[in-house]
């Protein structure tokens, strides 16, 4: 064992600070820490300093971390040493967070992620660096849930049972946990988000993603030096992501919730009381309780035992948790006095294997000295084959990844033939779905763009409705230009036919004429007396020739004005159906300006009952923002009354302690010169004692209220400037209630100033109350109060006096059991008379509304009465009217 293997190294602790959350900030929490730049120490309110080996602000990033507190226990992982770095603190405060208990394959260039990713890769890069050496990676996820250990790794349902136990050269071995072996970084990162998947969690009212277990996620790495690769190192690295400590009070956890909260403060109790028992110098020979949970059997190693251990102390910085904030820094400090053993872990197998090569190392000296010849050939001989192996297997390489190119390209091909023939074209009805889309998304955008869309398509389909109507207008004008020219050529059309046939009679007879003269040419020019008459004929013949001609020339004037006449019928019938589509398209128009025009009346009228529902909503929000502003003034007096309480209880927590420091002066005095007798000395001691104590708890409440109190006036003043910032636009007016002038608004403003006016003398208070219980309360007055009694004496006269005090602490708790009874009897009695007043009220109202109805009726009745007795009269004295009854 070297020197190095033989020292005793601490415990590191990196306490780590979060930001404030909104949630913290809307409650109006302060910061109650301090850091001290450049030195890792941190202050608790202006006087409590803790001092550790690192030290991480709001404002650190996750590399930071990493590579200030984490890298160096890599570097000494690949020398074969043990390490382990655990996450404490509070609930909520960032553990999971630093350690990357939530990582994804998605995150994986994010600067945010967190220890364990980081662990891994920095792994791998390590591992390709070092070429001397064969490296094996494996690794096992675990969690322990209510103090059962479960496996993450394991997918099957039928889980097998994990026990621990314990092996006097290896150290702790969970039996019946999966150990994955990994080749890449990949399948490490695909193991752990395996296992985050698995891991239990559950909403909380301080965290909504708690995590509800101890999780330990350990790498194992063995490397093999040495020619031989004989020689075997193996080291382990557990990253430990312990459950948050809770406070039902905070956490409002029920149920299933609640029994998951006492198993993790009992595992971390157990824990504490680990680090108790090891860091105390005093407590050194003294049993450490390793097995009292199974998370300290895990952790037996890390913690006093054989590994470089890191503790990264995560802590809130609001005033709020501030007790257990203090809490986690005294478990921090605690921590920092642990000694821990490292050693390089070197496979016992193979410790053995190099003891006997020491061994035989000498004789085979001689040996290996003769034979050096032969073994040198051997050697090149075994280089060679051993290079054309490597090339081989390079090419081999190559070929296969060329292959598998080859075969993705092919099976692209294969999926995407279809994609060379896209449609080019789209139907009538594709279009018409085109424009009814974008007057869908016109719908979808802002009243004024929809208005202004609307009014655009009225103006686009009126100017093509007009531009319609004209050209309607000139064809129709032409049809009837061209129908009136048809009506004129129907006289001329059946003169024209009669010319036509009486034409072509005259061609028929004039071409049987000049046949016929041909026919006497020929026989003429046979017969010589006949010349005279050839002329003649041959004269006639060109005349009927010229008038042939004519005729033709004519006929064929004819055909054309026919022809004419068919293809204006024919652009007429054409006209005529360019009219008809025309209409038709006029029609369509017409019918999209009604729909749009109706679509529009409908959005309208929707749009008009929503800003009438708006106008109302509007009114019951001024109506709330009164109320709210009501009861921000009621509060703000409560609170007043409590901040007056509270400066009083400081007041008093001051002058106890005041007065107690007295006392120890004049009992030092008394001791010193004899005069106080020991009854007398133990009385003022000890009630100046539970002065304090109880001085401290009243204050300890009274901080209690003050926080709770701010919480309520954060959140109320948060949800009052939700609603101003809502119904900034339009400016509403707001309704003022009779309290104030009719003429004047409610300033809102005024109500951030006096919440400014409350804040700041409150939060001071608050600081300078957790100072005062920081003060009177810890282990240092503990140990105080302990020390005061220095002999038997003084414990029986300090006993009898709290003897004395429990006694009227007893009869006062039953005088104010009484007086809780006599105030609810009080309380029945209002009740009672409550009722009994609105009873009253009831029947008065009752009696009220009788008195109305008899009073109706009489008046209903008086005036026939009065009539009826008139009549009497005037019959009695007129007796010759009696007739007209």
């Amino acid at each position: 064992m070297t020197n190095e293997d033989a020292k005793v190294i601490p415990v590191r602790v990196a306490l780590r600070c979060r930001p404030l959350v909104p949630k913290e900030i809307n409650e109006g929490c302060q910061c109650c820490l301090a850091f001290v730049p450049g030195e890792p120490q941190v202050i608790v309110g202006t006087e409590k300093a803790f001092t550790y080996d690192y030290v991480f602000d709001p404002t650190a990033e996750q590399e930071e971390v990493f590579s200030s507190a984490v890298s160096p226990l890599l570097r000494g992982l690949f020398r074969g040493y043990h390490a382990t770095v655990l996450a404490y603190g509070q609930t909520g405060s960032g553990k999971t967070y630093s350690m990357g208990g939530t990582y994804t394959s998605a995150q994986e260039n994010d600067p945010s992620v967190g220890v364990i990713p980081r662990v891994i890769k920095k792994i791998f890069e390590e591992r390709e660096k070092k070429t001397d050496s064969e490296f094996s990676l494996s690794i096992s996820y675990l969690e322990i849930y209510n103090e059962d250990i479960l496996d993450l790794l394991c997918s099957s349902k039928d889980k097998p049972s994990i026990s621990i136990r314990e092996d006097p050269k290896d150290g702790i071995k969970i039996v019946g946990l999966t150990e994955r072996q990994v080749f890449s970084a990949q399948e490490m990162v695909n193991c752990l988000e395996l296992g985050n998947a698995a891991r239990t969690v559950g909403s909380t009212a301080m965290n909504a993603a708690s995590s509800r277990s101890h999780a330990i996620f350990t790498i194992t790495l063995e490397q093999r030096k040495g020619l031989n690769k004989v020689d075997s190192i193996v080291s382990k690295l557990h990253l430990v992501d312990l459950a948050g400590s809770e406070r039902q009070k905070k956490t409002k956890a029920e149920g299933d919730r609640l029994k998951e909260g006492i198993s993790i403060n009992r595992g971390l109790l157990c824990l504490g009381n680990v680090i108790s028992a090891l860091g105390d110098e005093s407590k050194k020979n003294t049993f450490v309780p390793y097995r009292d949970s199974k998370l300290t059997r895990l952790l037996q190693d890390s913690l006093g035992g054989n590994s470089h251990t890191l503790m990264i102390a995560c802590i809130s910085p609001a005033d709020s948790n501030m007790e257990e904030t203090i809490n986690t820094l005294r478990y921090a400090d605690r921590a920092r006095k642990i000694k821990n053993k490292p050693i390089v872990n070197i496979d016992p197998r193979a410790a053995e294997m190099n003891r006997l090569k020491q061994q035989v190392r000498p004789p085979a000296a001689g040996l290996l000295r003769s034979a050096r010849n032969e073994s040198t050939s051997m050697m090149e001989v075994f280089h060679v084959c051993q290079m054309c192996s490597h090339f081989s297997e390079q090419a081999n390489e190559r070929l296969q990844s060329k292959l598998e190119e080859l075969q993705h390209h092919a099976a692209l091909f294969s999926g995407h033939f279809g994609e060379f023939f896209p449609p080019f074209f789209f139907s009538k009805t594709k279009k018409t779905s085109l424009f009814s889309h974008q007057d869908a998304a016109a719908m979808r955008d802002s009243p004024e763009a929809f208005t202004a869309h609307h009014a655009l398509r009225q103006a686009q389909l009126s100017k093509e409705l007009i531009e319609l109507n004209k050209v309607l207008s000139l064809k129709e004008a032409f049809v009837r230009k061209m129908c009136e020219n048809d009506s004129q050529l129907e006289p001329m059309q059946s003169n024209h036919q009669k010319n036509v046939q009486t034409l072509q009679s005259a061609v028929d007879s004039l071409q049987k004429e000049k046949e016929d003269l041909v026919l006497a040419l020929q026989s003429a020019k046979k017969d010589t007396n006949q010349a005279k008459l050839s002329e003649q004929r041959r004269k006639r013949l060109q005349e009927l020739e010229h008038q042939l001609v004519d005729m033709k020339k004519k006929l064929l004037d004819q055909s054309k004005l026919l022809k004419l006449k068919e293809s204006s019928v024919q652009k007429v019938s054409k006209l005529m159906q360019e009219i008809q589509a025309m209409k038709s398209q006029r029609t369509q128009l017409m019918r999209q300006m009604r729909e749009d025009s109706e679509k529009f009346r409908l959005w309208k009228s929707k749009k008009d009952r929503e800003v009438l529902q708006l106008k109302e909503k509007d009114r019951k929000r001024q109506y709330e923002m009164i109320k709210l502003e009501r009861d921000f003034q009621k509060q703000a007096n409560v609170l007043r009354r409590k901040t007056e309480e509270a400066a009083a209880a400081n007041k008093r927590l001051k002058d106890a302690l005041q007065k107690r420091s007295e006392v120890v002066e004049k009992r030092k005095d008394a001791m010193s010169k004899g005069i106080e007798s020991v009854a007398a000395r133990v009385k003022n001691w000890l009630l100046n004692e539970v002065e304090v104590m109880v001085s401290t708890e009243e204050a300890r409440r009274h901080l209690s209220d003050l926080l709770e109190d701010r919480k309520v006036l954060a959140e109320e003043i948060t949800h009052l400037k939700q609603q101003i910032e809502a119904g900034e636009k339009p400016a509403p007016k707001i309704r003022v209630r009779p309290a104030i002038n009719a003429d004047s608004k409610p300033n809102i403003p005024d109500l951030f100033r006096l919440s400014a006016v409350v804040d700041l003398p409150r939060n001071a208070q608050i600081a300078d109350l957790q100072q005062k219980v920081l003060a009177a309360d810890g282990e240092v007055r503990l140990k105080q109060r302990i020390d005061g009694i220095t002999s038997i004496v003084d414990a029986k006269c300090a006993l009898r006096l709290l003897m004395s005090e429990v006694k009227t602490v007893g009869s006062l708790s039953w005088l104010e059991s009484e007086l809780k009874q006599e105030k609810g009897n009080a309380q029945d009695l209002r009740k009672m008379m409550v009722e009994d007043r609105n009873l009253m009220s009831t029947m008065d109202m009752e009696h009220q509304q009788q008195l109305v109805e008899l009073e109706q009726r009489h008046q209903e009745k008086v005036p026939f009465s009065e009539i009826r007795s008139a009549s009497l009269v005037l019959t009695c004295s007129h007796p010759q009217l009696c007739f007209g009854w």
